[in-house]
């Protein structure tokens, strides 16, 4: 009876606690945002007994991340779609390890991987009714994925070419050119940090799977989804990615000629972007595909 009462207890603190008050709250945040603010219990609680509500969350955050990287740089423009848009990547990097935490829970693969009737970010990149039509631009031919993990992926891979915020002002055409990430400063170094480390978090559902589990027939039949989507960006952003990884990795030239620590005592924001893009490079040229694991025999 005692032990009836305490998983009574647990199911109703859980039950109440099955919100998302402090997610939503950063979502409308004007000012930066810090980890400590957003409830790990929350997501948690969410995911045992409220998926909708965590459905909902994600869906907010997705066309957040898709307005805000607009090609053009208009939807970042500005210190407030800045700071909307630096506090949507961190909270990226904040919620998708608890979602992903757990390898058996068919209701987040389904929540992220399964179709909708409609791309939860149509119309967003159309411009308003009367306004003038947009000139061509370097943005992908093919439609919106019609999945959220689809379209939050896409959106983190958009928001590393955003002219004005991963990028120093440049025309729209440009932003994905072979030299886009060529030149920086400290507030491009910083956005681009945040966006990769959200696109790496994001594709980090492998580390929660044990040795058994990645080496066993499951890996084929259930793969990587959120990485398999960055690796296979639709032009000409997939490219893109590769090349300003590359670009930042091997183009680095350290402060201070190479003598240790002295980034201790210079400032150098391109060294926190130079280990993010080597840890994401890595992370991209990993996965196997299930054809790939066929070829290997499954082993």
């Amino acid at each position: 009876r005692e032990e009836v009462a305490a998983s009574m207890k647990t199911i109703e603190g859980m039950v109440e606690d099955a919100h998302t008050r402090s997610w939503d709250a950063g979502l409308g945040a004007s000012s930066a945002l810090s980890g400590g603010s957003l409830s790990a219990r929350e997501i948690r609680c969410c995911r045992a007994c409220n998926q909708g509500r965590l459905a909902a969350l994600l869906g907010r955050l997705v066309r957040l991340l898709w307005r805000r990287s607009e090609p053009s740089g208009e939807g970042s423009r500005g210190g407030a779609a800045r700071v909307s848009l630096m506090n949507g990547l961190r909270m990226v990097a904040r919620l998708m390890p608890l979602l992903l935490e757990d390898p058996a829970d068919a209701g987040i693969r389904h929540m992220l991987w399964t179709d909708l009737a409609a791309s939860p970010v149509e119309g967003i990149d159309q411009p308003p009714a009367g306004a003038a039509a947009a000139a061509p631009t370097a943005l992908p031919a093919e439609a919106p994925p019609l999945n959220l993990g689809g379209c939050l992926v896409l959106a983190l891979v958009r928001s590393l070419f955003v002219p004005g915020f991963t990028l120093l002002a440049c025309e729209e055409e440009q932003r994905v050119s072979p030299a886009a990430w060529d030149a920086s400063s400290a507030a491009t170094d910083e956005a681009r940090e945040a966006a990769m480390r959200a696109l790496l978090v994001s594709c980090s559902a492998s580390l929660f799977l044990s040795p058994q589990q990645l080496a066993g027939a499951g890996s084929a039949a259930a793969p990587n989804r959120a990485l398999l989507a960055a690796v296979n960006a639709p032009p000409p952003l997939g490219k893109a990615l590769f090349r300003a990884l590359l670009s930042v990795i091997f183009s680095y030239d350290p402060v201070g000629y190479g003598i240790p620590y002295a980034h201790s005592l210079l400032p150098d924001s391109h060294r926190g972007v130079v280990h993010a893009a080597s840890q994401l490079l890595m992370v991209l040229l990993s996965p196997r595909t299930p054809a790939a694991f066929a070829r290997e025999g499954g082993g």
